[in-house]
């Protein structure tokens, strides 16, 4: 019996339970192991998630950049005509309708920033040091919807994450150019397009796969299309997600 079965058989779904619901944020090495190998439990997991992300939308009140300025520019303009006032507001309003409607036309951008804020939010994940079993790793995958070729290997970083449409994977695994990051992220939308492109300083593959979207990230676009190209030399999701030859062979975007 391998050593992670021994400690398996003294941590058990009770003991995941009350460990997820005292700190539903942070679990201990044994609960995350027994997570990863108890799909009841990433069940429960995924319903304590949601609770606690519609928990924190309800209190949640997002302050707009510039709010403060724009109060004082509001109050130096109390002798504004109505006119000008109305133009403005409706200035405004055409301005932010615009913004939605190109940031909704581009869902793939969307995932790319959810991406590296989901990676920035949990830097602990790339300090991580112990080893996963590649079978528990394949476990993931394949509940996410993927055929897993060959088991990926060097994988020191499993944890299921609240992101947004739901409950996601947050792999990390090791690659001959450093570190890599995975996200796989529930999503319905048809639209995502196959993406390489630089974000906050990082590079960010985006494409969509399994159950919805997959993102790779990485020091630069470059090792995240690498660690793209990697992953799917161990995992297929479906012909049409696959790196074709035109992707490979684009430049990044910075």
């Amino acid at each position: 019996m391998s050593s992670f079965d021994d400690k398996n058989m003294t941590f058990n779904c009770i003991d995941f339970r009350r460990e997820k619901l005292a700190d539903p944020r942070r679990l201990t090495e044994a609960a995350e192991e027994h997570l990863i190998a108890c799909p009841a439990c990433q069940a429960f997991s995924r319903r304590v998630n949601a609770g606690e992300r519609m928990l924190q939308q309800t209190v949640a009140i997002d302050v707009p950049d510039g709010l403060s300025e724009r109060i004082l520019v509001g109050s130096r303009a109390r002798t504004r005509s109505p006119l000008k006032l109305w133009a403005l507001a409706a200035s405004m309003v055409l301005s932010l309708g615009l913004g939605v409607q190109y940031w909704h036309a581009a869902p793939d951008r969307e995932h790319v920033a959810l991406a590296v804020e989901h990676v920035m939010h949990e830097p602990e994940a790339l300090m991580s040091t112990r080893l996963i079993e590649p079978q528990r790793v394949a476990q993931v995958l394949e509940s996410f919807g993927a055929e897993v070729k060959v088991p990926l290997a060097a994988v020191r970083y499993v944890k299921l994450c609240p992101v947004p449409g739901g409950t996601g994977w947050h792999i990390v695994f090791d690659t001959p150019d450093g570190p890599a990051t995975v996200l796989l992220m529930p999503q319905k939308d048809s639209r995502v397009r196959t993406l390489t492109t630089q974000y906050r300083g990082m590079g960010v593959h985006v494409e969509a796969g399994g159950q919805g979207v997959v993102a790779v990230v990485a020091r630069d676009p470059d090792r995240a299309r690498g660690a793209a190209g990697l992953l799917h030399q161990h995992v297929s999701w479906t012909p049409t997600a696959a790196l074709t030859a035109h992707d490979r062979g684009i430049r990044p975007r910075s």
